[in-house]
Formats: structure tokens, C-alpha cells, sequence
């Protein structure tokens, strides 16, 4: 186990995430015009006439030395089609925050939410491509703790579990692009596959981006940070962090144009002093990032929950699908 290392420049739990607050600094703001608030407000708000539906998968993994059960929440956009061999799908590998759960973007099987309302519309009014969307949990027994270091040690060995259990489950049983549910039919197929996450699933955004870039070509780090060098690196060791990545960049074989990260925050959430030094630090090296592949946003007046996730989600899921 690490040590967990705690800021010097102040720290705070802003629902369920360590984060510094140092001076504020300029960020990358992008606002919701008064049009596109109504439109988002509309689609959570309403159900689309083509609507999808959210639908469990079981699957078994790995835990402390023994085989344990767990689940995910699938989004299958409308018109999915068990009998369709032909149409593939995109897919996104969405991961909640702390204390959060399996069901906190959806709500449960069969049941509606704002971000299916979202994703619906989006959907149906070609804002983004059908695509299937996976709400894991980083949590092995359900116990949704705020202890964030634990939370953090999950974040670090989900890749692990993403690749050889959830993936094969979700992907042997829908249409995505994989041809085959082993490496070599995920890494045919990475293009065309997303792993996002919000606050600690932010963090765990990161490790895939560190150990499944094979897989995965698109990231969507939410009020979050990397903590592959310690607890809340991105503010307490932004270029070790920043040089990590740009290693497993560099290391990776892929160009600058082989994957893409949209990173982003709200400018009220504490979080946002983590991610701006990391994202700063990474934009130094510019041989693995630059302006094209590394995108970061803030929503101005968000705070870390999930109405600002909402606006994030919205602005960024088009880059990919």
C-alpha cells in the first residue's frame, strides 16, 4: 500500500475527493450559451420518442485471492437489435465517483435517468452516433466507501478487471466493433472504444489511459486527477505525473492523433486546482500532447456533482462518437 500523502497547500473532502485549494488560476473555459443550456435541460428533463434501454450484466472477476460476482449497468441505444448481426456499436466505459455505485448514472435495469434521457436524445437527434455505455463499479462488494485511498487503490487495479472480465462480458454478449473478445480483437477495435469517469472514476480514467491504451483510443477524465505517482498527484507532483504519462505515451507505439483525451472540470469544484497543474505539465511535452489530443474544459459555475458531469459529458462525448 502507498502512503498517503497529504497537500501542503490545504486540503478539503469536496464529496468524496481529496483535493487541494491553492490560488486560483486561469482555465479553459468553454460557456453553455443560453441555447444549448435549454437544449441539455430539455433532454434530461424529457424522454426522447426513441428511447433506449438499460439493461444488467453479471460477471465474475477476480478480488483478494478469490473469484467474487459483480454487475454493470448497459445503455443499448434504440433500435438495438438482439437478431441485427450486421450494425456494430461504439462504446463507453463510464465510471463513478466515490461513495457512488454501479446504478448512480442509471438508476437500474429498466429504469430512465437523466443521463439516458440525455444520451437518448443525443442519439435520436444525431448528436453523437449509437453507442453503448457501461456503468461498472470500481467497488469488489458493493460497499460504497469514502475512504478515498482505498478507493484509489481499486482505481489502480481496475484495468486489470476492465480488460480480462468486464470487457469479455459486456462485449461477448453486444455488438461493439471487437471481432473477437480477446487482445487482439480489442485492439483491432480501439478506435471505436471510450473510458470515461468522474472524480475517483476520473482517476481511474487515468490508469486506462496508463494500461489500456491498447484498448481504449478515447478518455474522459471528469474532476479528476491522475494518481499513478501518489494520492492527488496532479496537484502535490504535477510534472512527475505529467512525465509518467508522456512515458507511457511515448512508449506506446501510437502517434499524437491515436488517442484523444477531454478532460474537464467545473470552475467551482475544488478538483479543478489537481487536473489544471497535471494538464499543464502534459501540455509541455509536446511530442505525446498537445492541443489536439488533450482537450481540457471547464463549466463555468459547476461544482463537483453531477449536474456539471452532465454539461461535461454533453460537450465532450461528440469528440468521439
Amino acid at each position: 500500500m502507498r502512503p498517503r500523502t497529504l497537500l501542503t497547500l490545504g486540503v478539503v473532502v469536496v464529496a468524496g475527493l481529496l483535493v487541494a485549494i491553492p490560488l486560483a488560476r486561469d482555465g479553459d473555459e468553454k460557456p453553455v450559451s443560453a441555447p444549448e443550456a435549454d437544449v441539455l435541460s430539455r433532454f434530461q428533463s424529457t424522454s426522447a420518442q426513441e428511447q433506449g434501454e438499460v439493461v444488467r450484466v453479471d460477471y465474475k472477476t477476480r478480488y483478494d485471492n478469490a473469484t467474487i460476482d459483480k454487475r454493470a449497468l448497459v445503455y443499448l441505444p434504440a433500435g438495438y437489435d438482439e437478431q441485427d448481426q450486421a450494425t456494430r456499436y461504439d462504446i463507453l466505459y463510464l465510471m463513478h465517483g466515490a461513495g457512488m455505485g454501479a446504478e448512480s448514472f442509471f438508476g437500474g435495469a429498466g429504469e430512465s435517468s437523466a443521463l439516458k434521457n440525455i444520451l437518448d436524445h443525443m442519439i435520436e437527434e444525431r448528436q453523437m452516433r449509437p453507442t453503448i455505455v457501461v456503468t461498472p463499479t470500481f467497488y469488489p462488494d458493493g460497499n460504497a466507501s469514502l475512504d478515498l485511498h482505498y478507493a484509489g487503490e481499486l482505481d489502480r487495479a481496475f484495468p486489470v478487471e476492465l480488460e480480462n472480465d468486464l470487457m469479455p462480458a459486456v462485449e461477448g454478449r453486444y455488438r461493439t466493433y471487437a471481432p473477437t473478445t480477446d487482445a487482439a480483437g480489442f485492439t483491432a477495435s480501439r478506435e471505436h472504444r471510450a473510458f470515461g469517469g468522474f472524480s475517483m472514476g476520473a482517476v481511474t480514467t487515468w490508469y486506462a489511459f496508463i494500461d489500456s491504451l491498447d484498448y481504449v483510443k478515447y478518455f474522459m477524465p471528469m474532476a479528476g486527477d491522475s494518481w499513478v505517482i501518489q494520492d492527488s498527484g496532479g496537484a502535490s507532483a504535477p510534472e512527475e505525473t505529467a512525465a509518467h504519462l508522456d512515458k507511457v505515451a511515448r512508449g506506446s507505439g501510437y502517434q499524437r492523433d491515436d488517442y484523444l483525451i477531454a478532460a474537464s472540470v467545473g470552475s467551482n469544484d475544488g478538483t479543478k486546482y489537481q487536473m489544471e497543474p497535471q494538464i499543464r505539465e502534459m501540455r509541455e511535452l509536446p511530442d505525446s500532447f498537445d492541443d489536439g489530443n488533450l482537450r481540457y474544459t471547464e463549466d463555468p459555475d459547476g461544482g463537483h456533482d453531477l449536474e456539471s458531469v452532465y454539461r461535461q459529458f454533453f460537450r465532450s462525448i461528440p469528440l468521439f462518437f
